[in-house]
């Protein structure tokens, strides 16, 4: 996946191994971190992959552990960074999740963050809380974590 992204994308933060890595924008800060070294690769979603309609921020590529030393698997990692705004937020993964281009045979884990300031109160009948569960019933192969900013997130 980072192949082919990388023939027509410079990455934000380029593939190297790196145990930990944050994104920021406006005052949000997305920390990852890997629990060990491995390599990985943040590409600007949001006016470069995709320049128009909703889309979410970045993409992380980080790389798989080998089960058998040949084969290159991809762990994707997909980061809306938000003020307030988390059902916005929703719609902007739920639109980057269904483009075909992030769709690669070598990929096979998907994670979904919103990084935000603060979030609605966990409240089974808010917008926010039914908009997550259509996301996660449609977007089953994914992984979805809200993330407050600054919050380490751990994807070993």
């Amino acid at each position: 996946m980072h192949t082919v992204l990388a023939r027509t994308h410079t990455p934000k933060l380029p593939l190297v191994e790196r145990e930990n890595l944050s994104i920021k924008e406006t005052n949000t800060t997305y920390r990852l971190c890997f629990g060990k070294r491995r390599q990985s690769a943040v590409y600007q979603v949001d006016g470069d992959i995709i320049k128009v309609g909703n889309k979410c921020d970045f993409l992380i590529l980080a790389s798989q552990d080998s089960v058998d030393g040949n084969v290159e698997m991809w762990k994707s990692i997909f980061v809306e960074l938000k003020g307030k705004d988390v059902i916005h937020a929703l719609a902007q993964l739920d639109a980057t999740l269904d483009n075909k281009l992030f769709k690669h045979p070598s990929v096979n884990e998907v994670h979904a963050r919103i990084v935000a300031k603060s979030f609605p109160a966990n409240n089974a009948n808010t917008e926010f809380e039914k908009a997550k569960r259509r996301f996660k019933t449609k977007h089953r192969n994914c992984t979805f974590k809200q993330v407050s900013s600054n919050q380490p997130d751990i994807i070993s």
